[in-house]
């Protein structure tokens, strides 16, 4: 996300509040910490989702401008 951001500065800002663990593909097949099903209520697929997203919304505002 900081990578491909249109910011001169990105800060990412993790496991604020009381938010879940967002797995990567690989700590689910492996079993990683956080990635049960049981402990983990979201798919690996919305860590993609919540980058495209936020860099929608970042592209968006400076697109305002």
């Amino acid at each position: 996300m900081k990578g491909r951001s249109p910011a001169v500065q990105t800060f990412v800002v993790q496991l604020a509040g009381s938010a879940s663990y967002l797995p990567t593909e690989r700590a689910v097949r492996q079993g990683g910490y956080g990635a049960f099903e049981k402990t983990c209520v979201v798919d690996p697929k919305a860590g993609d989702q919540i980058v495209a997203e936020t860099l929608d919304l970042l592209k968006s505002h400076w697109d305002s401008e």
